[in-house]
């Protein structure tokens, strides 16, 4: 009998998420397993010491300095998703960091230097070919001095190709920016993705 309430919850459950748009494909659990049915691993980012979350607490950085970091990262998508490389260099200091991670603290990819950067991001617009937008939220700015800041920020990333729409990547960054002449710029930029459903560029 518990089997059959069991399985008739599952079909409603099924039923209610197909009308949501959303696909059941099984019972889910959690495990430590950290095998590849597993991946990424629960809260892999703080793990890995790839981010560092602090409490709640008083602003760090004045209202006119957090709106401008927030507008670097709301830049960045856009100059990003338009395959706009003056805008991304505008974004970046000269010796820039910018790493990229699949799911675990440890990158796949690290470019050094502005030009190498930008020359980098235009080679992923080339390859990836379908039409993309970066929404960012969750900016918080960790840390600040008068030069210097900390940021952490989520972003999901959609990606339109042959007439569909799909959820391509959900993502953590990790950020440090210098001002310069009035400008916040990312001097290190950690792209952490949970997941990359479309084929990553060749690097």
């Amino acid at each position: 009998m518990r089997e059959i309430e069991s399985e008739g919850r599952r079909i409603v459950l099924g039923a209610v998420a197909g009308l949501a748009g959303l696909a059941v494909v099984g019972p889910v659990s959690a495990s430590e397993d950290s095998g590849p049915q597993n991946t990424p691993r629960q809260a892999w980012a703080t793990k890995d010491n790839a981010v560092n979350i602090g409490p709640n607490a008083a602003p760090v950085a004045d209202a006119l300095d957090m709106l401008m970091i927030q507008q670097c990262f709301a830049r960045y998508g856009m100059g990003h998703d338009e395959g706009l490389g003056p805008v991304l260099a505008s974004l970046f200091t000269q010796d820039a960091v910018v790493e990229v991670a699949d799911g675990h603290g440890a990158p796949f990819q690290v470019v050094r230097g502005r030009e190498a950067v930008v020359a980098n991001f235009a080679n992923s617009f080339r390859q990836q070919g379908d039409q993309r937008r970066h929404c960012f939220t969750n900016i918080i700015v960790e840390e600040a001095s008068a030069n210097k800041a900390r940021v952490l920020a989520y972003a999901l990333v959609s990606v339109a190709a042959h007439g569909g729409l799909i959820l391509g990547a959900a993502v953590i960054y990790t950020a440090d920016l210098r001002k310069e002449g009035g400008i916040w710029r990312f001097s290190r930029l950690f792209i952490g993705m949970d997941a990359y459903t479309t084929p990553k560029p060749k690097v």
